[in-house]
C-alpha cells in the first residue's frame, strides 16, 4: 500500500516546481497592484505641505475661521484632518481638549485609508522567498526521486534530474526577485504616510496654540 510520502513523491515528479512560479507570478502581480493603487491615491491627494503650511498660518494670525477653512479645502489628509477641527471650532467650541480629540479621530481615520492594503505588501516581501524555498524543496525532491529511480550511473544524462535541479534554483532566485520590491514598496509607502502624519500633527498643534485667537466672522460653513 503506498504511504503519503510516496505519493507526495510521485506528485513532485509529476508536477515539478513549475507550479511555484506560477504562484509567484500571482503574487507579484498582486504586489504590482497594490503598489499602483496607492502610488495614485497619493499622487491624487498630494499635499504640497508648504503652501499648505503658510496659507493656514496666515489665515490663523488673522483669526477668522472661514478664511482657515477656505485655506484648507480640498481633500488630503491633511486637510481633512484640520477640517474635522476647524468645524467644530466653527459652531463655537473653544475647549483644546474638544477639538483635539476631533482631530486625533479623523487622523486615525486618514491613517487607515492611506494604509489600506499596506500590510499585503509586507506580507509579499515575508513570504515570497518561502515560497520560492518551497518550489526549491520540490525541485531538489524530484531530481532524488528520479535518481532513486535510474541509478547513478544514468545521473549523469539525464535530463529530467538536470531540470528538476534547474527548476529549485529559478524558484528560489523569483521569489527572492518578487519580495525584494514588495519590501521596498511596503517602506517607501509606509514612510511617506507617516511623513504625512507628522506633518498633521504639526499643523494642529498650530490651531491649538492659536484657538482663544479665532473668531467666527463670516456664515458657519456646512460640513
Amino acid at each position: 500500500m503506498p504511504t503519503l510520502t510516496s505519493k507526495f513523491l510521485d506528485l513532485t515528479s509529476r508536477f515539478g516546481a513549475d507550479w511555484v512560479n506560477w504562484v509567484l507570478v500571482g503574487v507579484s502581480l498582486t504586489a504590482l497592484t497594490i503598489f499602483l493603487d496607492r502610488a495614485f491615491l497619493y499622487t491624487r491627494t498630494r499635499e504640497r505641505f508648504g503652501a499648505v503650511r503658510e496659507a493656514f498660518a496666515e489665515s490663523l494670525r488673522a483669526g477668522q475661521v472661514g478664511g482657515v477653512l477656505r485655506a484648507i479645502e480640498g481633500d488630503t489628509l491633511i486637510r481633512n484632518v484640520l477640517r474635522s477641527g476647524m468645524l467644530l471650532v466653527a459652531r463655537g467650541e473653544r475647549q483644546a481638549a474638544s477639538v483635539e480629540q476631533a482631530m486625533l479621530g479623523q487622523l486615525a481615520a486618514e491613517r487607515t485609508r492611506y494604509e489600506a492594503r499596506l500590510s499585503v505588501l509586507s506580507t509579499i516581501g515575508n513570504i515570497g522567498p518561502l515560497i520560492g524555498l518551497l518550489g526549491t524543496v520540490i525541485g531538489i525532491v524530484s531530481a532524488f526521486y528520479v535518481l532513486g529511480k535510474v541509478g547513478t550511473a544514468q545521473a549523469a544524462n539525464n535530463s529530467a534530474i538536470m531540470g528538476s535541479i534547474g527548476e529549485a534554483l529559478v524558484t528560489t532566485g523569483f521569489g527572492i526577485v518578487v519580495a525584494v520590491p514588495a519590501v521596498v514598496a511596503f517602506n517607501a509607502l509606509k514612510a511617506h504616510v507617516n511623513g504625512r502624519v507628522k506633518q498633521a500633527e504639526a499643523l494642529m498643534r498650530n490651531l491649538l496654540a492659536n484657538l482663544p485667537l479665532l473668531r467666527v466672522d463670516d456664515p458657519e460653513p456646512q460640513a
